[in-house]
């Protein structure tokens, strides 16, 4: 009787342990908010208000380790002080406000978007270090949500 009322008592426990060690699928990510760009498009965008560009980065969907394929796609492109985004076919300009030596920080607030980056790492740094390759952290903050991508930033600079 004994043992069996301990088998009773153990059984629960043992089912409650089993059932937190199962697998459970993982949730799938958002699909992806942005949407290809070019930089043609947003240096269009740039130049319709009279501005002539100093900085530019273009930044390409990259995998877990930055790297980006021959065919990647260009999903923001900064110019000086303006970040451009495509979503829902819209082209988007957010205004710079935070910049620091490895980060900024964008938003719009009539399209009530935010967005900013990290920057991981730099390389292939130009002859005067007027340009570089880097690696990124882009975050784009919306009403639907936040996502956050990593990107190469190809030829960073003047």
């Amino acid at each position: 009787m004994k043992r069996r009322m301990i088998a009773l008592l153990a059984y629960p426990s043992m089912l409650f342990l089993c059932s937190a060690c199962t697998v459970q699928p993982q949730k799938e990510k958002p699909s992806l908010q942005l949407q290809n760009l070019t930089y043609a498009d947003a240096l269009q965008a740039y130049r319709s208000t009279p501005r002539n560009e100093n900085y530019r980065c273009t930044h390409q969907l990259a995998d877990d380790n930055y790297t980006a394929s021959a065919d990647a796609k260009v999903v923001a492109v900064e110019i000086d002080d303006a970040l451009y985004l495509r979503q829902d076919e819209l082209l988007l300009e957010l205004g710079q406000t935070q910049f620091s030596e490895k980060a900024a920080r964008y938003e719009n607030s009539i399209s009530q978007i935010e967005a900013g980056y990290s920057i991981i790492k730099q390389f292939n740094f130009s002859e005067y270090n007027e340009s570089d390759d880097r690696h990124v952290d882009l975050w784009v903050k919306t009403p639907k949500g936040t996502q956050h991508v990593k990107t190469f930033g190809h030829r960073c600079g003047i």
